[in-house]
């Protein structure tokens, strides 16, 4: 039978546990004040043994002490605590350094195969010839040689063994260079390069070239002798080109294919990326570049801009054509299914489009969404059990790396928290993942649950992975600035995952992630202060007035309104220039991948939101201008498989 575990037991249970560490909580930052300072010398801290964070007192000391640490004591640190976070921390700083100054013997006794990074592949290679460890020495070379990426990884003994044995050919370094090139590891291009005789090098130096400085290689590339060489120097030289200058590209093709012997693959690789970013730009000349690739050139990137590029001009049999050229994976995605039906639409085969749009409602997404409006159907809002498993959930609690990431943030350390979280995570089994999701939502730790819960099947766990949180403050500054409450929620919730004091790389802050300089212009012209950011009700008050800015700006479109809070105002006036599709093929058009994106899933957002506001949504086309045809709630039903498996219980972990 399954037993749950009532939200009084785990109340009472974390209570519990919190008394129970207080002491040693008291105790551990005491020691954890002095560890960081480096004065900490004691190699054993009486009572902390079973206290949570007790491994990274002992990690903190042998970090700082360096080469000076005790090699017994490294070994018996990572025995008993190498499968945590501050065990795999010291475990890499140490190979690296064992490995740099060939301490063979210490090297390969600590070294860990399952999670070893390339470089420390290499220096455990030098470490077993060293110590003469028996081997398959050659197939683990080629192995390696396989799986180089920089030049800064030091497998010169690999290279020197394979060297050795002859199995450093020059096709095998030239397939080697090839493969590197086309990953964009020049500098391990260039090394690989000093290994192939004269003549070969220089040849191989073109192609490194061009890929670099395709500009350079290009002026240069009249000098160059017309063979194979140069041909296949000069297809990566204008692949490179293309993507900043397609018609500059597509003059200097004219120009060299009169003098280098490009074969048909070869042609095809150019004439495809002058095609592609041509569309991407949107240049006239991009349908000519478009029909003339050939066919064996098309992979799917093609096709989807080649859409785009006729949808742009509303060239909609075109459009069609090239949805029917994608690959069936990619024709079969919810987004092309819906767009395929909106095609045949405008073309006038409204009943051909049925299927289509009945095939994209299947999803609970964006595409999902629009496509039962087109329909009229319901929306596949499919809800999954959110019921605690009392076994599982405490099997969860019992683990270490959660252990310490909740007592990391129990004391106040965030960032310390959500490493350790973070760390644990990939190593929840599915059963695991979905009972930590519903228990760090039911614990107020919503950011960590979403993202716990970002990943099939637990995608449905809707009350987790959209909390309804600041209702008040949400409603109240909504109204003020004239939005919908659901799309400042799924705004919300796609900038920040409800994490106040979240910050971007570039300096966004808080819940609607707003820039600093961005925050103080909305806070003067409110007359009330900037700061601070990461205070909620403040944040989504300065953020609700920009956005309800941009939708005025932008004729009160929140499509428009949606993408200028991610790519700004002018970008998207930028892709505004006439003929425009309706509003719902113009997202496809952006030339954003993340702005594209970005748009759909917060008008997702906002109609999963407004379901669970008010049980039923309204229709997302309400939210695209052209689109509200039907004013009416979405009704929600499930597909009878989603259904069947949204009810069922978890399998039990006995």
């Amino acid at each position: 039978m399954r037993r749950l575990l009532s939200p009084l037991l785990l109340f009472l249970a974390a209570q519990a546990a919190a008394a129970d560490l207080a002491p040693q909580r008291a105790q551990f930052q005491a020691a954890w004040r002095l560890a960081q300072t480096g004065v900490d010398a004691a190699p054993r801290y009486p009572g902390l043994e079973d206290y949570p964070l007790y491994p990274y007192l002992p990690y903190e000391r042998l970090r700082r002490q360096g080469d000076k640490a005790s090699f017994k004591e490294v070994a018996q640190f990572l025995a008993a605590h190498g499968d945590s976070l501050p065990g795999h921390r010291l475990r890499a700083q140490l190979l690296e350094r064992y490995g740099r100054t060939q301490r063979h013997a210490e090297f390969l006794e600590i070294y860990d195969p399952a999670s070893a990074s390339v470089d420390l592949r290499c220096h455990a290679f030098a470490a077993r010839r060293a110590r003469k460890v028996a081997g398959d020495a050659e197939a683990e070379a080629l192995a390696l040689f396989d799986a180089l990426e920089s030049d800064r990884i030091d497998c010169r003994p690999v290279l020197a063994y394979l060297r050795a044995a002859g199995q450093l050919t020059p096709a095998r370094i030239e397939a080697r260079i090839d493969a590197a090139l086309a990953a964009g590891h020049t500098g391990l291009a260039q090394v690989l390069s000093l290994e192939l005789p004269k003549a070969q090098r220089a040849a191989a130096q073109r192609r490194i070239l061009a890929r670099a400085q395709p500009a350079v290689a290009i002026s240069q590339a009249a000098r160059w002798p017309a063979d194979a060489h140069s041909a296949a120097a000069a297809v990566l030289a204008l692949q490179q080109l293309a993507k900043k200058d397609a018609p500059g590209a597509e003059g200097h093709y004219q120009a060299l294919r009169r003098r280098l012997p490009f074969n048909e693959v070869q042609r095809g690789r150019i004439e495809a990326e002058i095609a592609r970013f041509a569309a991407v730009d949107r240049l006239p000349q991009a349908a000519a570049w478009l029909q003339r690739v050939p066919a064996a050139a098309f992979d799917d990137n093609l096709r989807e801009w080649q859409v785009r590029y006729h949808l742009r001009r509303l060239e909609y049999a075109q459009a069609l054509a090239g949805l029917d050229g994608m690959g069936a994976a990619l024709r079969a995605q919810s987004r092309w299914r819906y767009t395929r039906g909106r095609v045949l639409e405008l073309l006038g085969r409204a009943d051909e489009a049925r299927a289509d749009f009945a095939a994209a409602a299947a999803e609970a997404n964006f595409h999902g969404f629009l496509a039962a409006d087109r329909i009229g159907g319901a929306y596949a809002i499919c809800p999954a059990d959110g019921l605690l498993d009392a076994e599982r959930a405490l099997a969860v609690l019992n683990l270490g790396g959660v252990q310490r990431a909740l007592e990391w943030y129990a004391i106040g350390d965030s960032d310390r928290a959500r490493a350790e979280w973070f760390w644990q995570l990939p190593r929840f089994t599915p059963e695991q993942r979905r009972e930590a999701g519903l228990i760090l939502s039911r614990e107020g730790l919503h950011e960590w649950a979403i993202f716990t819960l970002n990943t099939e099947p637990l995608m449905r766990q809707y009350e987790a992975r959209f909390p309804l949180l600041q209702v008040d403050t949400v409603t109240r500054e909504a109204a003020r600035a004239g939005l919908q409450p659901a799309w400042v929620f799924g705004l919300i919730r796609a900038e920040s995952a409800w994490n106040p004091n979240a910050r971007s790389p570039v300096g966004a802050r808080g819940l609607m992630q707003l820039m600093p300089a961005t925050a103080a212009a909305v806070a003067k012209s409110l007359g009330v202060r900037a700061d601070p950011l990461t205070d909620p009700a403040h944040n989504i008050r300065l953020g609700t007035t920009y956005l309800g800015r941009r939708v005025t700006e932008l004729d009160g479109n929140p499509v428009l309104a949606t993408g200028a809070y991610n790519a700004g105002i002018g970008a998207v006036r930028r892709w505004l220039s006439a003929p425009l599709p309706p509003w719902d093929l113009w997202v496809e058009t952006v030339p954003y991948k993340e702005t594209r994106e970005y748009i759909a899933r917060v008008l997702a957002f906002a109609v999963l939101y407004d379901w669970r506001l008010d049980g039923s949504p309204a229709r997302l086309s309400g939210l695209i201008p052209g689109l509200s045809e039907r004013a009416e709630p979405a009704p929600v039903a499930c597909a009878a498989s989603d259904l069947a498996a949204a009810v069922q219980p978890a399998a039990s972990a006995r």
